[in-house]
């Protein structure tokens, strides 16, 4: 067997251990999930809304702050060259 076929094993077994390990805590997570009461899990979840309801928001009103200067800026290309 070449070098180079170990090695290759020898990644393929590395990867199939993290994978192993990502399942296993999966797993957990969703064990305290489960034992979790919903109240929790809700309120925790409301929290999480609410600060990705600001966020979207946040980078709502960015881009129309780009797109708007992005407008003017070609109105006012658009009105230098119109009067040369």
């Amino acid at each position: 067997m070449s070098s180079s076929t170990r090695d290759l094993e020898q990644q393929v077994l590395q990867e199939y251990s993290k994978l192993a390990k990502n399942t296993e805590n999966l797993a957990n997570v969703l064990r305290q999930l489960v034992n979790n009461s919903s109240s929790e899990s809700l309120d925790t979840f409301r929290e999480l809304e609410k600060k990705a309801g600001l966020v979207y928001t946040l980078f709502k009103a960015s881009i129309w702050a780009i797109l708007a200067d992005l407008e003017n800026a070609q109105e006012e290309a658009s009105g230098s060259q119109s009067q040369n």
